[in-house]
């Protein structure tokens, strides 16, 4: 590493251990510029002799964020080996049971890295049987899952101006819920009510199934289950170990004192200002794509853009409301809040970012193509995909390169 990164990356340590105060706009940008280069910076296990970025794993996905969203796109699906396993970082094997609680020994993420001294939990395998991805743990390390454990893929998404969801009301989501489907359309999209800490909820707009009302909390989440690494919102030291799991709870963990995080809120805070100062991805106007957009149906879930407090738009092409796709999409089970079929609206925004890669689409990256993830599409998109499959080639050729574009 060069001196002058060397030089940031302390400068950045340093600056995140200080108190967030009122922020100007300087303020604002230099939290952002601080929160990059954390969002990059590779963190390592406990002790090490900087203990500021110390307190990797012990089992974990990766040793940074940007490996999985490098500048905060999302690496997606990556390509397969010859054993249908993951070659390389961005996709990871959620675990989950009916009641939201994860594997009682694997707890909710197979993490698929480990420290020396921690048993690992293994590795998964990826076939494809009628277009459906099925997974299979190589090598389990503790043996199998509890018989009401169930498993889904996901793939690391794009992140780039996701951030600006906040500035959008829950009011302004509540007005596009119809549960009921009160205009006919076959549309009964509803928004994801999460508890607040301080009683009362708050709706949920971020994660594949609307699991977290802001960043701060999606972020923790990431650090607890992707690095192993605690936050004030998620004190757990050993991240996603379990009490099952007695030589990962008692490896070294990089807390500077007993009950404090390893990863400070002035850290999560810079991160999350960095992810607020990601621009949205914009796409060359194409008034003819977006009428074929609208017609066909497409735009009841992506909303081309949502209003903001201010007066402003913030041009994601979501709703953020979970819709049922159908059971060709469907997890195996449903969790407390959002159905085995119901999805957040994946914002398009970014889009062409993510075909130019050659990552794959929906929520486990089977989809190789615009054309294929609308194959998918049941449920509540059944119309819209009946209306896209009925149009002529030249038209729906249009619409293909309208959406490939965003």
């Amino acid at each position: 590493m060069g001196t002058a990164r060397r030089l940031l990356q302390c400068v950045a340590l340093a600056a995140a251990m200080l108190p967030l105060g009122v922020a100007t706009a300087d303020d604002t940008g230099l939290d952002a510029a601080i929160g990059k280069a954390l969002f990059e910076r590779p963190w390592v296990p406990a002790p090490s002799s900087t203990r500021a970025n110390d307190g990797l794993g012990p089992l974990f996905d990766a040793r940074s964020c940007s490996a999985c969203h490098h500048g905060g796109a999302g690496k997606g699906a990556t390509a397969l080996n010859e054993k249908g396993q993951p070659d390389g970082l961005g996709m990871v094997l959620s675990l989950f049971r009916e009641d939201g609680g994860g594997d009682p020994v694997y707890g909710h993420r197979l993490e698929t890295m480990t420290l020396p001294g921690v048993p690992a939990e293994g590795t998964f395998a990826v076939a494809t049987e009628d277009g459906r991805r099925i997974t299979h743990i190589a090598e389990p390390g503790y043996g199998p899952l509890d018989a009401a454990t169930h498993v889904s893929l996901r793939t690391a998404p794009d992140l780039r101006g996701r951030g600006k969801l906040e500035l959008v009301d829950d009011d302004a989501i509540l007005a596009l819920e119809d549960p009921d489907d009160r205009d006919g359309d076959g549309v009964r999209g509803r928004a994801r009510r999460l508890e607040h800490p301080e009683g009362g909820s708050i709706i949920g707009r971020f994660g594949w199934k609307a699991s977290h009302a802001t960043l701060a909390g999606q972020t923790s989440e990431a650090f607890a289950l992707d690095l192993g690494l605690s936050t004030p919102l998620r004190p757990e030291p050993w991240g996603d170990c379990t009490e099952a799991q007695a030589a990962c709870r008692n490896a070294p963990h990089g807390r500077e004192a007993e009950g404090e995080p390893e990863i400070t809120n002035a850290i999560v805070e810079r991160i999350v200002a960095y992810l607020r100062a990601l621009k949205v991805p914009q796409a060359e106007a194409d008034r003819r794509g977006a009428k074929l957009f609208a017609a066909t149906g497409c735009a009841a879930c992506h909303q081309p853009s949502l209003p903001t407090r201010d007066g402003g738009k913030v041009a994601l092409y979501t709703d953020v409301l979970l819709h049922d796709m159908g059971e060709g999409l469907a997890d195996p089970a449903g969790v407390p809040g959002a159905a085995a079929a119901e999805w957040r609206t994946a914002p398009l925004a970014g889009l062409s970012t993510s075909l130019a890669r050659g990552v794959g689409l929906l929520h486990d990256g089977r989809a190789s193509s615009v054309a294929e993830a609308v194959h998918w599409h049941g449920g509540e998109a059944s119309a819209a995909r009946a209306r896209f499959e009925a149009l002529d080639a030249a038209r729906r050729r249009a619409l293909i390169d309208y959406v490939s574009s965003l």
